[in-house]
């Protein structure tokens, strides 16, 4: 696949909104055990509404020969940055749906480049709800708003994106014990063939993750709107809140193909432990996450996968 490098972005795309997960409304998007934060509730409340933005800084291990020729050579990168702006709203008590686009920015050592991912949209369906144990199932659809165009630092294509329209499902539970949550969910993408009827690999997410915590009546449940439908006792609701986690995530990535021909230099499976740190007040929520690899089996010759910052700002209305 000589002078085309397809980047493999839209894997990151769906892993980043597998991580942009909030709190109380965490089974909103696509993967609630996200390192940052939970506490066990998977949907909003009826007409909640969530906005919220992202910066995902992504580091990318150096192990194949430098660049030498940009005319012949695909340069690596090193390092992408994706920064994603999403809304989540409560339809019912048991259904939320959610929207997220990212906006990516990859970096070589030849130079720089920078377009807009696919689309991702999602309903989140609570479907058991029981003694703190919850259990959602999850359908959506990637949009192909992503780009195709020629590299600016070499003779190849960036594709961000798949250019194609392509089916999502996905699974979470939740169990929640006083101040300790732990929560797991799983969800996978099925890719259908896109730009030039080429087939940009379909992509499954694990995750993992217990949650503590340490000030607030629930991690960020101050963000939850009352739900005037029931009848319930009032409570002091602290207007600060402050969660740790820790937690495993997992991303498979199939091989591309290009006119049919299967690319064994691409595809992979890589797991990361996860640490994450929330600070809530009142609507708002800070979350931060570092996740450094554990497991790395790649497909043929490249580079490896580097540790993931993210840094979360989210509102609720």
């Amino acid at each position: 696949m000589k002078n085309t490098i397809y980047m493999m972005v839209v894997a990151f795309m769906l892993s980043t909104y597998g991580y942009s997960q909030c709190a109380c409304c965490a089974g909103a998007g696509a993967g609630a055990a996200n390192g940052d934060f939970n506490n066990g509730i998977l949907t909003l409340n009826k007409n909640q509404f969530v906005i919220e933005t992202y910066t995902d800084y992504r580091k990318i291990n150096q192990n194949l020969p430098p660049v030498t020729d940009v005319a012949d050579d695909e340069a690596p990168l090193t390092s992408m940055i994706i920064q994603s702006l999403g809304v989540r709203y409560g339809v019912t008590k048991s259904i939320t749906l959610s929207a997220l686009v990212p906006y990516v920015f990859l970096h070589t050592n030849t130079g720089n480049d920078n377009g807009f991912g696919d689309l991702v949209v999602l309903g989140t369906f609570n479907v058991f709800s029981k003694n703190n144990f919850n259990l959602a199932l999850q359908a959506g659809i990637e949009l192909p708003t992503g780009i195709q165009k020629n590299a600016n630092f070499d003779n190849t294509t960036v594709v961000v994106g798949s250019g194609s329209y392509d089916p999502m499902v996905g699974i979470i539970v939740a169990k929640s014990w006083d101040k300790l949550t732990l929560q797991a969910n799983a969800l996978y993408k099925q890719t259908t063939k896109g730009f030039k009827d080429n087939y940009y690999s379909s992509i499954a997410i694990q995750n993992l993750s217990l949650s503590y915590r340490i000030l607030g009546q629930n991690a960020f449940c101050s963000m939850i709107k009352e739900d005037k439908t029931e009848e319930k006792p009032k409570q002091e609701v602290s207007n600060l809140g402050w969660a740790i986690s820790a937690g495993y995530y997992g991303e498979w990535l199939d091989k591309l193909k290009e006119d049919d021909v299967a690319d064994d230099n691409s595809g992979y499976y890589m797991g990361y432990a996860t640490v994450g740190n929330n600070i809530s007040y009142k609507s708002w929520s800070f979350p931060v996450t570092v996740s450094l690899p554990v497991i790395q089996n790649m497909n043929g010759e490249q580079n490896t996968g580097g540790f993931r910052l993210r840094f979360g700002i989210i509102k609720s209305f």
